[in-house]
């Protein structure tokens, strides 16, 4: 699957969830994720084809690996993830491989779906609240300029602006501010 997301911060967390409510949109429940990310040694950020491990614990309990092979654009990636029984063990298994610690973060998300996209709202510890919306892609040929105005029309209808648009991950935000 290619998926293909844009990040926006927010400003107004009521204002937002207002919104979300006059459009008919139903947020799930909070779920808390513990998302450990692993790469190669040296790997840099948004590096075409290079690879990202991450072990995500929700809500204390469900492990899920999800592997993100880079495209080289900021959240624009090819992803598999795979539910797991011990997530300490994969740890231990992707250091024996030769991969290093990238970053280690937990959030709150509540998510929705609105057609076919997948809307997230993110309290992210040491960051603060986020939007994003993505859609999944069956064709890694995807036109990628005309999927990100697709995306963005869900945005603009939930009154996020343009400016507020993060085009980093979460783990590259938090990288960059310790």
């Amino acid at each position: 699957m290619r998926e293909i997301e844009i990040k926006a911060r927010v400003k107004d967390k009521q204002k937002l969830l207002d919104k979300i409510e006059q459009l008919g949109i139903t947020l799930g429940e909070p779920k808390t994720h513990h998302d450990v990310v692993f790469c190669k040694p040296g790997q840099k950020d948004y590096e075409k084809d290079s690879l990202w491990l991450r072990i995500r614990t929700e809500n204390g309990s469900k492990v899920i690996w999800t592997i993100k092979g880079d495209t080289g654009r900021k959240l624009d990636s090819i992803e598999h993830e795979v539910e797991v029984s011990d997530g300490e063990e994969l740890e231990k298994m992707l250091r024996l491989l030769g991969h290093e610690l990238y970053s280690d973060l937990t959030k709150t998300r509540r998510k929705a779906k609105h057609g076919e996209f997948e809307i997230c709202l993110d309290d992210v510890d040491g960051l603060g609240s986020y939007i994003e919306v993505e859609k999944l892609y069956e064709d890694h040929g995807v036109d990628y300029d005309a999927a990100k105005e697709e995306i963005w029309g869900v945005l603009e209808k939930l009154g996020i602006a343009r400016d507020d648009q993060e085009e980093l991950g979460y783990d590259v935000l938090l990288k960059r501010k310790a």
